[in-house]
């Protein structure tokens, strides 16, 4: 017997998703299902998988997962986070906010017009500074683990080099962040991510890089973040240990899969 998978194909700034929403029937995801799905070139091919399944917490929309390529689970996603609530909203226009519950807690975003969606990533669990090779770099806990570090020129730095040799630590894995500060409001990033590798954009990524530079003094409040993929906006209320997101979402197409 056939099994048939209706799925979305979405994108936050390059990073791209494919949306299954399972909050009505049952499909089992496996590791073999999602490895057969991200394959770009027999598959569909995402830098993470997101389902959607009901929710137990009353009051929100839906519950989520997010899993990376390798099969593996991540615990959040800015960008994934972002394409939920635009997802939510096409399907029921008559909202402009919503709740999704998951591994990172309870997630709220907000439709601000322009295919602009806004989340907030919640709370900062855990920051500490340390130095790996001779380099300063800052651990981040936003619901999944970040380690960011310095470059003076991201363009020019060896981004699968520097994470080799600075995440060795992670037996587990940690999405790995290298940042270049252009102003007190603007920064240029790069991403390698856990279970994925270099990806066009990461949410999370781009909080937690704020989080740590504005913790030491470096960024403003609100700040730009160049990846390559776009232009995302953080904020951070440090106040209320409160991060937000925010940048534009976009639906590519809604497909299926007989396998």
């Amino acid at each position: 017997m056939s099994l048939r998978i209706v799925f979305e194909k979405m994108h936050g700034i390059g990073n791209d998703f494919v949306l299954i929403d399972n909050t009505h029937d049952f499909l089992e995801i496996s590791q073999e299902l999602i490895a057969y799905l991200a394959n770009r070139n027999t598959g569909v091919g995402f830098d993470q998988l997101i389902i959607l399944e009901p929710s137990q917490i009353k009051g929100c929309d839906a519950a989520y997962k997010f899993f990376n390529p390798d099969g593996s689970e991540a615990e959040q996603c800015g960008n994934g986070q972002r394409c939920i609530g635009y997802y939510l909203w096409k399907k029921n226009p008559s909202k402009t906010s919503f709740c999704v519950s998951g591994l990172a807690g309870l997630i709220q975003s907000e439709i601000m017009g322009d295919n602009q969606v806004k989340v907030s990533l919640g709370n900062v669990q855990r920051m500490t500074s340390l130095v790996v090779n001779s380099r300063v770099c800052h651990h981040v806990i936003l619901g999944n683990p970040h380690l960011v570090t310095v470059c003076q020129n991201v363009d020019g730095c060896n981004l699968e080099k520097l994470n080799k040799q600075l995440t060795l630590d992670y037996t587990e894995g940690i999405n790995f962040e290298i940042v270049e500060i252009l102003s007190r409001n603007k920064i240029k990033v790069r991403v390698h991510e856990r279970g994925t590798g270099e990806t066009l954009a990461c949410g999370s990524g781009a909080c937690a890089v704020v989080a740590a530079l504005h913790t030491n003094g470096k960024l403003d409040n609100t700040v730009k973040v160049l990846l390559p993929g776009g232009t995302l906006v953080v904020e951070y209320d440090k106040n209320n240990n409160e991060l937000f997101l925010m940048g534009p979402a976009a639906h590519v197409f809604t497909g299926e899969i007989i396998l």
